[in-house]
């Protein structure tokens, strides 16, 4: 059943204390600013905390397709997403300039400086710090996620060291149990999932 102006009306379900609480049906995706191209995630909230999800890819086949200009673009968009996210839209617009630099043909040597300067900034901002410190993300945390993503955005420029290997949406929902709604988007912009093959998976 649906409320006024198209909520969805909630229903009741025990919690991990055994009492009766509200159960609210949330879609997020596919189409949201800074979100992964095609990704659903449906949730079952109880409070503001994600008890069960369920991610599905659409159109998994173009979302599989090689990104031009390689690993490199594929960082610096990853981490542009993260900021636009974290609500640091001027840094997020820089991460994407040298993002569309490489995709007009220059090289990772070229951009090599504005970039460093652009980790620099961000990982010495403590107001980030405090913004995803202690979001829990599986084993570890949002803030240990960025510095992941930081350091593959700094290895895909320069060839050195290991890119991190993405997480599948098979494991997105255990990672997402658990969160609060309003950290969920973080999470996921902190995972950078790979949306490839078409698929469903249901967790909770």
């Amino acid at each position: 059943m649906e409320m006024p102006g198209g909520l969805p009306m909630a229903d009741l379900g025990d919690d991990r204390d055994g009492l009766k609480l509200d159960r609210l049906h949330l879609r997020l995706g596919p189409v949201l600013p800074d979100w992964p191209a095609g990704l659903v995630l449906r949730v079952t909230l109880q409070g503001d905390v994600i008890q069960e999800a369920v991610a599905e890819v659409l159109d998994g086949e173009q979302a599989a397709a090689p990104v031009p200009g390689g690993v490199a673009v594929r960082e610096l968009d990853a981490l542009a997403r993260f900021l636009g996210v974290a609500g640091w839209p001027d840094a997020a617009a820089r991460a994407r300039r040298l993002r569309d630099a490489l995709l007009a043909g220059a090289s990772p040597a070229e951009v090599r400086e504005p970039a460093e300067a652009l980790l620099r900034r961000v990982r010495r901002s403590r107001t980030l710090r405090w913004l995803v410190r202690g979001i829990p993300a599986g084993p570890v945390d949002v803030a240990a996620l960025l510095d992941q993503r930081l350091a593959a955005v700094r290895s895909a420029l320069t060839s050195t060291g290991a890119i991190p290997e993405r997480p599948g949406t098979e494991e997105l929902p255990d990672l997402l149990i658990g969160a609060e709604l309003a950290a969920a988007r973080l999470v996921v912009a902190a995972l950078d999932p790979h949306v490839g093959a078409r698929e469903v998976v249901r967790h909770g």
